[in-house]
């Protein structure tokens, strides 16, 4: 019990630190998340870090950052390309839970692992895509987000890909380790932001970069 209070205080500072205020409700959320987390990773390879805090650090705040860089649209529709075990969209979603969220993620393990969570965590307007974003582009009838958020991909790999999947006047979020400077012209995106921070207890510093399309686009 002392150790889950620790954590929870912990939560709450590091969300305090970027101007989050979390209620009662989101850090429950937060904690089930991490406890279901920690205990799927005994088994499967979700993550690589298990400390508890660092998972707090390096995941959930990492993944909050974006709310400081970007307005995201009332009801808009997020997807996370290549999420994992659910960053940065599930930690988005349980602050932002207006937000239409779509995971994709191919990866059958870590799929069964984004179904349970998203149970556990009761959150609605979810969805599951098992598979890449080029085979989500594929559908016949794939919705495309206001908003897509790469955390562990290679922006540069799927750029294709993420200008079929993104509305217009859609924007991509970009979590990097360092800024990327003026985007290359002859690309479908241009740099339209960046912010630095710093992750809690000196767990390094991060760049959310905005992208937004190039006039030829």
């Amino acid at each position: 019990m002392e150790h889950e209070r620790q954590l929870r205080e912990f939560l709450v500072c590091a969300t305090n630190e970027l101007d989050l205020n979390l209620t009662e409700k989101q850090i429950g959320q937060f904690l089930i998340y991490l406890s279901q987390l920690l205990q799927w990773n005994r088994t499967t390879n979700l993550t690589s870090i298990t400390d508890p805090y660092e998972i707090i650090a390096k995941h959930f705040a990492d993944s909050l950052a974006a709310l400081t860089a970007v307005d995201f649209p009332s009801k808009g529709m997020v997807i996370d390309v290549g999420t994992g075990a659910g960053f940065p969209g599930v930690p988005l979603k349980i602050v932002r839970d207006d937000l239409q969220l779509l995971l994709v993620e191919p990866v059958q393990k870590k799929c069964s692992f984004l179904h349970s969570i998203v149970g556990s965590l009761k959150l609605h307007d979810v969805s599951i895509f098992p598979g890449t974003l080029q085979q989500y582009v594929a559908e016949k009838q794939y919705r495309q987000g206001d908003l897509i958020v790469l955390r562990a991909l290679r922006f540069d790999e799927i750029e294709d890909q993420v200008v079929a999947a993104l509305k217009p006047k859609g924007k991509v979020v970009l979590y990097r380790t360092e800024k990327i400077g003026i985007y290359p012209p002859n690309g479908h995106f241009m740099t339209e932001s960046e912010r630095s921070f710093s992750l809690p207890r000196s767990h390094g510093s991060r760049v959310i970069t905005i992208m937004t399309r190039t006039a030829s686009t």
